[in-house]
């Protein structure tokens, strides 16, 4: 079984992966990861090679690193471990059975507070829009979302 992070250890991760996220939009872009590997030393890597390193890393397939799997890349080790996860699919499945789909803003709402998340309405307008500008949300965004935002309230607890 893979070793849990301190919250110590999370905020050091966060921390490096803020420094490489220049644009400060929660994940690392292949120009982000590309700019921060031609200041490192030794030889340095192409264009291409870049590419193929965010590829490996991009568990989620949206060609880019969020902070899940800028710390499975760093440790080695699933993040955040599965044996810790909330089952976000079964709590999805009540408005969309299929997980292929997208909900509403109205459904987004209830899901989140029936997981006990408090949730602004701010908060949601701006997922919501900033997703795919229809108003709805689908199971992997929402999924990063809630992983995201559980990895926060783990490192402001940590602090506290």
């Amino acid at each position: 079984m893979a070793r849990k992070l301190s919250p110590e250890e999370i905020q050091v991760f966060k921390e490096l992966f803020d420094s490489y996220d220049t644009d400060k939009g929660g994940n690392i872009t292949v120009e982000e990861f590309a700019k921060v590997m031609s200041q490192s030393p030794g030889k340095q890597p192409t264009a291409e090679e870049v590419q193929q390193i965010v590829k490996e890393v991009d568990l989620d397939g949206d060609g880019t690193i969020n902070f899940n799997e800028f710390i499975t890349m760093m440790t080695g080790q699933t993040y955040p471990p599965v044996d810790d996860e909330v089952d976000y699919a079964k709590a999805w499945k009540q408005y969309e059975p299929s997980l292929k789909g997208s909900i509403t803003q109205s459904q987004f709402r209830q899901l989140v507070a029936g997981l006990g998340e408090p949730i602004g309405d701010v908060e949601i307008d701006r997922i919501i829009n900033n997703v795919d500008g229809e108003g709805k949300i689908t199971f992997q965004e929402f999924e990063t979302f809630m992983k995201n935002r559980k990895l926060v309230d783990d490192i402001v607890k940590g602090y506290q």
